[in-house]
């Protein structure tokens, strides 16, 4: 047997270097994988905010602006960081969404502060684009059962 001839030897090659590229493609993907959720996640308002104008409606987005949109992140983050305050020892329970204190402390900060009064159902919209924005960026967790 004399060895292989050119033809076989291009295919051969071929072969073996599609096979290489195929496992560095595997190698690069479960990298950026392991990478992607090691990472401390970022809420970013601009983010937030970009995020939050593409979730609601047209009639949302006309009624409050971009700046309301990020008025009222800036009130809610505001408002989660007063209610870890001083527990920092223990868990607290945060609803992603806004809830009904959330909607009612954001609405009276941007009344009292700023001099603009907000429908309720806009907040409450804001606030659901934002719990679609923790979603996507992987912040937000299963559902907690309340055990006491």
């Amino acid at each position: 047997m004399t060895g292989m001839t050119p033809r076989t030897a291009v295919v051969v090659a071929a072969l073996l270097l599609a096979v290489f590229l195929v496992v560095i493609a595997a190698m690069i993907w479960q990298e950026a994988k392991r990478r992607s959720t090691t990472g401390p996640l970022v809420y970013s308002v601009d983010d937030a905010v970009d995020f939050v104008l593409e979730q609601v409606d047209q009639a949302v987005r006309t009624r409050i602006g971009r700046a309301g949109v990020r008025r009222i992140l800036e009130w809610e983050v505001y408002y989660l960081q007063g209610l870890a305050e001083g527990k920092r020892a223990r868990a607290v329970a945060v609803v992603a969404g806004g809830h009904a204190p959330a909607v009612e402390y954001i609405g009276e900060q941007i009344t009292g502060r700023h001099s603009i009064t907000y429908d309720v159902a806009d907040i409450q919209a804001v606030l659901a684009g934002e719990a679609r924005y923790l979603e996507a960026i992987g912040a937000v967790g299963e559902p907690v059962e309340d055990s006491t």
